[in-house]
């Protein structure tokens, strides 16, 4: 069994909350909040499972990926 949260659900749902509607990417606005970016990841991806995501909220997680860098790699050449 695991051992108890130690977040409580209204805090878990305020910081899904932020993230879902803050343009920063869920890494950096985990740090802000003090927690795992795999953490927040992770209440992010219930939280859209059990609400299924509007195609406006995949949109904005996917822009948000691409403005840190994350799906949009660049080679850069060499001289």
């Amino acid at each position: 069994m695991a051992p108890p949260s130690k977040y409580s659900p209204e805090f878990k749902e305020e910081a899904v909350q932020i993230a879902l509607r803050s343009s920063k990417t869920i890494s950096k606005t985990a740090r802000e909040l003090d927690l795992n970016p795999e953490t927040l990841r992770g209440w992010v991806k219930k939280h859209e499972q059990r609400n299924e995501p509007s195609a406006d909220a995949r949109r904005a997680r996917v822009s948000r990926k691409r403005s840190d860098g994350s799906a949009n790699l660049r080679w850069k050449s060499v001289s």
